[in-house]
This record gives C-alpha cells, structure tokens and sequence, in this order.
C-alpha cells in the first residue's frame, strides 16, 4: 500500500514510517501540505495520514484537506486525522470536516492498522 504521511515532526515522521514499513506499506513522507499537494498532483497515494498541525505560517491539516476536496483526490482516497487534538469532540470535529478516520497521538499502531486493513486496498 503506498501512503502519504503529512507530518512536520521528524521523529513522528520516522516512528511512522518505520511502523508502516513493517506492514509492506510504502510510506512517502511530506512536510507540509505544499508538499503534500505536489506529490498528489504526481500520483494519488491509497492512504494519507494527516497532522493537523503542520507548524507555524503553514497550511494546517483542515486546510489541507480542503485542496485534496477541491482536486477530487479525497473522494478517492481515505485521509486519516493524526493529530495531537485529543479533547473529547475533536474526533467528531475532525470526521464533520471530511476526515475517514481520526486518531489522536500518540497513536495506537493497532488501531490504525485495524483501520488501513479495513481499506482492502
């Protein structure tokens, strides 16, 4: 399976890939949600997994989402909020916004692989 993972920490990005990795999963790791837009413009991914907060004076992950709407690409592709919002609505926050799936961090590896396998992509 080849993901997308929005994420501007390092470390969030490594422990990620690394875990993915395991599962046979591709992972391509973007920075922002610049670069998140640019590598989906080049090939649609079969997951992205996307942090909410992307850093200062950048697109957050909501924002994001937004442009993955208006290019169609989220009608095809699931898009999971990993986020660090971890109150007691933001999971229905998130979902209302479009999100497939939220997990907040630090995340559950089974879960989320619970829920990628659910994919059967």
């Amino acid at each position: 399976m080849n993901i997308l993972y929005v994420e501007d920490n390092k470390i969030n990005a490594m422990v990620m890939d690394k875990m993915l990795s395991k599962e046979n999963s591709q992972v391509t790791i973007a920075k922002n949600g610049l670069e998140a837009l640019e590598i989906v413009k080049k090939e649609i991914p079969d997951l992205i997994l996307l942090d909410i907060n992307l850093g200062k004076n950048q697109m957050d992950g909501c924002e994001v989402l937004k442009k993955l709407q208006d290019l169609e690409i989220a009608k095809s592709t699931p898009v999971f909020a990993v986020t660090a919002y971890a109150m007691p609505n933001d999971e229905h926050r998130f979902k209302n916004i479009g999100f497939d799936q939220y997990f907040s961090k630090p995340v559950n590896f089974t879960k989320l692989l619970t829920e990628i396998k659910k994919l059967k992509i």
